[in-house]
């Protein structure tokens, strides 16, 4: 029979399991036919997940920079510290670019500084996404 394992009202499992199936300290084994890891269970029934929260649109500086800092860019430095050796190249020939990245408070998930360097460092939407949410954790 198919059970899903409850912990605290919410799916950690499904499993097929024999009728004397007995699950672990802290599980429950609720038979049901549809429910999934992540799902509620209220006592006596269940309910999907939340949908997933989409990325942040705007984060501070401060919180796109530490993302960044914690983001590997190639073995030896880190996203941030080449996005700011590109910005220090670009001084000049992309000034908008440079002062967005020295003065900008915020950063837009669809403003022009974040497309123009996902554009050069190769950074899909899904990475973009990943970026945002955790710069959107960060506290100062």
């Amino acid at each position: 029979m198919r059970l899903a394992l409850v912990q605290d009202r919410t799916v950690v499992n499904v499993i097929e399991a024999d009728d004397d199936f007995a699950p672990e300290t802290g599980l429950r084994a609720i038979p049901s036919t549809r429910a999934g890891p992540g799902w509620r269970y209220d006592g006596e029934t269940f309910s999907p997940p939340p949908e997933a929260i989409g990325a942040p649109q705007i984060v501070s500086m401060f919180q796109a920079r530490e993302a960044m800092r914690r983001r590997p860019a190639g073995e030896e430095q880190s996203l941030l510290d080449a996005v700011d050796s590109y910005i220090d190249g670009k001084k000049l020939s992309e000034p908008t670019l440079a002062l967005a990245w020295e003065y900008a408070t915020e950063v837009d998930r669809a403003g022009a500084l974040v497309q123009a360097l996902a554009g050069v460092f190769e950074i899909d939407e899904a990475a973009l996404d990943d970026l945002f949410r955790i710069a959107a954790t960060i506290r100062a």
